[in-house]
């Protein structure tokens, strides 16, 4: 039966902060049932949306909205400076490739450290705070990039404005998860999915033109200047969207009003045991571990591709580099096909497998679009890097990659809608993890991309990446899917 507690004795409310907290992390709609219902006489203020879920569709889309212009913004930056590294490596006086390469790579790098500190604080101070302040971290560090005077500043600047960039990454789609039920969440999911796949692939198109039509410096000025003006929208229409944070909030003012006081808590405790969830997840969890790597390895080819993409076409293909980057185009074409087709269908394809299987809702349903995924890919790779290797028209090369970025962007809806779907409560924290292995791929794997393409050419090398991906690749999602239930069991932080 529920349990009431009223403020005429002098009760605390912390027991139904803990009780509310635990309810909304395990009731799918976030509407407690009868049993273990905790309420609150005391009052509170209208407008107290504790709620997330139960919020009017117009807000749950406000805020998957602005978080997915957030999480746009940011790879666009990753990738758009690619076409103008020329022009800044004479400019900063860059005297080795690495070090050209760097200028690039390391605002992937910052992706990898940024998330496993901001994601687990989202968590404690709520998701708003901590994209705001972050998007405007990043704003002012990419202003900083285009006024930079050396190599040193340039990296420096690069890697603290992907440190900013990094937390719409990690966070917006657990606002999802916060918002949307999971029999929504697919169509949900596709937009914040969308920006992660998509912008790397249109970043040096934009790139490109802007270098050509202004400077690169400018690629920076013009990127602050719509990530200041989507501050500015958060500021005004972005909801805060963390139950447990509106349960808290809600009752520390009841509180208040109640004239009931409670020890501070100790912050560094807090603190702590948020910030170390991310390495927990990673480092015990299978389930966590296994979607990393697999999404890591996927990335980490994505960016071979990107990186190497324009080059090919200029000297392969005797191109013009503003020609060249429109080839982006048939990666962008691929992201947005899978992005379009498995948004809605992973819904259908939940509410078929319940009514096939008469069971409730499991997280393992959304791993079987990872099959057509892991086909794909190797593929798609195959016809790259042969018709690359002996020059066919270039139609066929960007089919090749259509067929490659189709498959990474299936496998990455999947694996993310899965991730949110099994570590509901901790969907950021899992994010993190999962961003950070990504991330470090997307800046290990172009260092010997390059050279690997010397060694082996585009054929060969390209067929060692597609032979790696399809044996491990294929065997990842089955084995979740049959022992995936099994191992959330065991998980003090999956759902059962």
């Amino acid at each position: 039966m529920g349990e009431q507690l009223n403020d005429g004795g002098g009760t605390s409310t912390s027991s139904a902060v803990a009780a509310a907290v635990e309810i909304l992390s395990r009731t799918e709609t976030g509407k407690a049932s009868n049993e273990n219902f905790v309420t609150l006489d005391v009052p509170i203020s209208t407008g107290q949306d504790v709620n997330p879920k139960e919020w009017p569709r117009i807000k749950k889309w406000r805020a998957v909205a602005i978080g997915a212009m957030m999480t746009f913004i940011s790879p666009i930056t990753s990738s758009m400076v690619a076409p103008a590294l020329p022009y800044l490596a004479t400019d900063l006086e860059f005297t080795s490739t690495i070090e050209i390469e760097m200028s690039l790579s390391i605002f992937v790098l910052a992706f990898a450290l940024g998330p496993l500190i901001l994601a687990p604080l989202s968590e404690v101070y709520g998701r708003r705070k901590i994209l705001m302040l972050s998007m405007a971290f990043f704003t002012i560090f990419n202003a900083a990039c285009g006024a930079a005077q050396s190599k040193t500043q340039m990296l420096l600047f690069r890697f603290m404005a992907g440190i900013g960039g990094s937390a719409p990454v990690a966070i917006s789609g657990s606002i999802v998860s916060d918002t949307f039920a999971r029999s929504e969440m697919g169509t949900a999911m596709s937009y914040y999915v969308l920006g992660i796949i998509l912008g790397p692939a249109i970043g040096p198109i934009i790139g490109g033109f802007l270098t050509q039509a202004l400077s690169w410096r400018w690629l920076f000025y013009i990127i602050s200047i719509v990530s200041g003006f989507v501050l500015v929208v958060a500021f005004f229409f972005l909801p805060e969207s963390y139950g447990p944070y509106l349960v808290l909030r809600a009752s520390l003012q009841a509180d208040k009003l109640a004239h009931v006081h409670h020890p501070k808590p100790n912050v560094f405790n807090v603190l702590r045991d948020a910030i170390v969830r991310p390495f927990i997840l990673l480092f015990t969890q299978p389930i966590s571990q296994i979607i990393a790597i697999f999404v890591a390895f996927f990335y980490g080819v994505m960016y071979i591709v990107l990186t190497t993409f324009s080059a090919l076409y200029t000297k392969n293909y005797s191109e013009a580099t503003q020609i060249s980057t429109l080839h982006y185009f048939s990666l962008g074409l691929g992201f947005l096909i899978a992005n379009r087709f498995s948004g809605g269908f992973l819904d259908v394809l939940s509410v078929y497998m319940q009514k096939r299987n008469n069971t409730p809702h499991k997280p393992e349903y959304r791993l079987i679009l990872c099959i057509p995924g892991v086909i794909f890919l190797p593929i798609g790779i195959f016809i790259y890097g042969w018709a690359a290797e002996y020059t066919l028209h270039w139609i066929v090369t960007d089919i090749g990659v259509m067929l490659f970025t189709t498959a990474v962007g299936l496998s990455f809806q999947a694996c993310s809608l899965y991730t949110v779907d099994v570590y509901t409560r901790y969907a950021a924290s899992a994010l993190a993890a999962t961003t950070s292995l990504r991330s470090l791929a997307g800046f290990g794997f172009p260092l010997f991309a390059q050279d690997m393409y010397d060694s082996l050419g585009y054929g060969w090398g390209n067929s060692v990446l597609g032979f790696i991906a399809f044996v491990f690749g294929v065997p990842a999602p089955i084995l979740l899917y049959i022992y995936g239930e099994r191992i959330r069991e065991k998980s003090k932080f999956a759902i059962g």
